[in-house]
């Protein structure tokens, strides 16, 4: 957890982070370390192993300073709340960095939805870039939560084909397929991941398709599919807070979780929501067309005819 804090919050490298991490005992050893003893880290023979740059003590002060890591949360905690607050903040950065140049606005999108003046081009193209991005990450992030939601589960090997597999103090494997939401499986899908499971079951271990939000109540397509082509669906599946609860063996889990994603947005967002960041990146970037192609319905017309 320390070594992840320090590469993607302070910006040390991964080896120094790692090096760094080592030499505390648990969270408030770290809380509560001196500078002057971080600044002369020793081996056991006394020798200097680990050289900070100036820059590098500031760095690391202020990050002990600025309460994102807390002895009164667990390691798994902490754990979570540093994957939600780079996610969070690579968002941030990326809605903030975007520019004219970035977006290249469609033409043939312009007229078909006639967008005929600079706020509604830009506008529209700053949330398809937007959630365009935050889609990618999303896959990754949701699969580090998965990952770290306890010391049992673990990426399953790529040339298995599975996402996750879970094993128990007894040995025993459950693998699992990972989907986002109750509708995200077509009849195809749910055949292939039908017998796969299956093989499983011969095998001796178990096996899941899991969905990380939902409920089976939920009336969609994929569910229907389910019950009819997965034998023992509800055996097979765990959905929204199930999947959460089995993963991490907490019943009260999932509800931990999301007070953790909360308060990690809140450290890195403030009162604002990542939705008021695209207005204004929206508004920012509108300027920025007026100036180079004029405003109206003749601004639009000059972007146009400046690429096509």
């Amino acid at each position: 957890m320390l070594a992840y804090a320090l590469k993607n919050e302070v910006d040390f490298t991964p080896k120094k982070a790692r090096s760094l991490a080592s030499y505390f005992a648990d969270i408030t050893d770290f809380l509560e370390a001196k500078e002057e003893n971080i600044k002369n880290l020793k081996s056991i023979s006394g020798k200097n192993v680990l050289k900070l740059t100036d820059e590098e003590i500031i760095k690391l002060s202020l990050y002990k300073k600025s309460g994102f890591l807390s002895a009164e949360l667990t390691v798994a905690e902490n754990y979570l709340a540093v994957i939600s607050r780079v996610f969070t903040q690579k968002q941030l950065d990326m809605v903030r960095s975007l520019s004219l140049k970035h977006l290249n606005p469609n033409p043939f999108l312009i007229r078909a939805l006639n967008l005929d003046t600079p706020d509604e081009v830009v506008r529209l193209n700053v949330y398809m870039a937007a959630t365009r991005s935050i889609v990618t990450s999303m896959g990754f992030f949701i699969e580090d939560l998965l990952v770290t939601s306890s010391d049992t589960v673990e990426k399953a090997p790529k040339k298995s084909g599975w996402d996750l597999v879970k094993t128990s103090g007894d040995g025993e494997k459950s693998w699992l397929q990972i989907k986002s939401g109750p509708n995200n499986m077509d009849k195809d899908q749910v055949v292939y991941w039908a017998e796969k499971i299956q093989d499983k079951v011969k095998e001796g271990d178990k096996a899941y398709i899991g969905f990380t939000y939902g409920k089976r109540t939920t009336r969609t397509v994929t569910i229907g599919l389910l019950k009819q082509i997965l034998p023992d669906w509800e055996m097979q599946t765990l959905i929204g807070k199930e999947l959460w609860n089995f993963l991490s063996e907490d019943p009260d889990y999932s509800s931990k979780l999301f007070e953790v994603l909360r308060k990690s947005a809140h450290q890195v967002l403030h009162q604002n929501s990542l939705s008021e960041e695209i207005d204004s990146c929206a508004t920012r970037v509108t300027d920025e067309f007026i100036q180079e192609f004029g405003d109206g319905v003749q601004g639009v017309s000059n972007y146009i005819n400046s690429i096509f």
